[in-house]
């Protein structure tokens, strides 16, 4: 007989080794603490030819110096006033500006709180002689990555037809705003360099790694994975993912639907329902496993579902795409990114788990414990981010 029939034969007992080691491994980076947000590390940083305007997150500015000085657990304008001059030296050290071979001068300055999808950030604005002078310029940025690799910044130039940076008063043509994503292994830009391409692999790899740092989202996806398991007597591995593709289709749809709306800012939502509504969807997911429903619920409930972990994707656009022209390129790019990620671990991961659905171990024991351990997960996420 296929796969574990017998619970006390030694061979059967190391065949489901590598089953309870999977399921428990999944478990783990379920309750991991430092995994549970949807919305990664950003910062924004828009370039014009008189200024550059950086927003970084207070939470950040927490992580990079103790900021907090009453220890409240809150940040308050007069506490980051209190601690400019050692931030500003932390920005100095890390954001750098350079024409040709010659470093230009940066002047850091405080300037006031703003508010993105994620909470409040505190906004500095930077001067360099170098803006209003001709010639390439380089921006490099190192803030963050050693704290937090996942850490992104995100920047925005205003540029003209000549690739001469515009003041922040003009509006640019809409082919000369320049969109990029500084990471550690790409942590300068180039500022006057508009190029479609460039922005789409860049904005496409960030889906990609914005999927898989999304641990919320992969839950729910296994927790659309399952049931196909469930029924493994029922249908073959095509049947299978032809139930699979349906049910993953429709959450596409709605989550690239709402993705596309919060990140144009025909849509605004308050991140923290969103992000307990997703953390919630998994606990539901996972109990609509356990009572075994038939498929076309499970459609309704991805297309709804999806919708909501749309809204969490845009978190990381929205604060960028609002204003510019180059938005189609990078929306599009960013969310084939994501399809692309989802597909490919639907491809892998759907087979395997369809291998090991003959077991009976698995159908008894190990699906059951996994359902009950991503519903308690999603309900603990829900938890933590009231």
């Amino acid at each position: 007989m296929a796969g574990c029939p017998v619970i006390g034969a030694g061979a059967a007992r190391s065949g489901c080794r590598p089953v309870m080691r999977l399921i428990l491994l999944l478990l783990s980076v379920c309750f991991s603490v430092s995994a549970l947000a949807h919305k990664a590390s950003d910062s924004f940083i828009y370039v014009h030819a008189d200024q550059i305007r950086l927003d970084i997150a207070l939470q950040d500015i927490q992580r990079l110096h103790n900021v907090d000085l009453n220890r409240d657990q809150s940040l308050s304008w007069g506490e980051l006033q209190a601690s400019a001059s050692p931030l500003r030296a932390l920005l100095r050290s890390n954001i750098s500006l350079t024409q040709g071979d010659a470093d230009c001068p940066l002047l850091f300055r405080l300037d006031g709180l703003s508010q993105h999808s994620d909470g409040a950030y505190a906004v500095w604005m930077l001067d360099s002689p170098c803006l209003h002078k001709n010639g390439p310029l380089q921006l490099s940025y190192t803030l963050l990555f050693e704290l937090d690799p996942l850490h992104r910044a995100l920047l925005a130039a205003n540029v003209g037809s000549a690739g001469n940076l515009l003041p922040m008063a003009s509006d640019a043509p809409d082919d000369h705003v320049q969109l990029s994503v500084l990471s550690p292994a790409h942590n300068s830009a180039v500022l006057g360099e508009v190029n479609a391409l460039d922005t789409a692999l860049k904005f496409g790899w960030e889906g990609v790694v914005h999927l898989l740092i999304g641990y919320d989202h992969l839950m729910f996806l296994l927790a659309l994975l399952l049931p196909a398991t469930r029924r493994h007597g029922q249908s073959t591995l095509r049947g299978a993912f032809t139930d699979v593709a349906w049910v993953v289709t429709m959450f596409t749809l709605a989550h690239s639907l709402t993705l596309v709306c919060a990140s144009l800012g025909w849509l605004s939502l308050p991140s923290k329902p969103v992000e307990i509504g997703i953390a919630l969807s998994i606990s539901l997911a996972a109990a609509l496993l356990l009572l075994d429903v038939n498929s076309r619920i499970q459609r309704r409930l991805a297309m709804a579902v999806g919708l909501l972990h749309g809204l969490g994707f845009a978190g990381v656009l929205a604060g960028m795409l609002s204003t510019s022209p180059m938005k189609l390129v990078a929306l599009g790019s960013f969310n084939l990114g994501i399809e692309f990620a989802q597909l490919v671990l639907v491809l892998l991961v759907l087979p395997l788990l369809y291998s090991l659905a003959a077991s009976r171990i698995y159908q008894r024991y190990l699906l059951p414990f996994a359902a009950l351990g991503l519903a308690l997960s999603g309900l603990f996420m829900a938890w933590q981010r009231l």
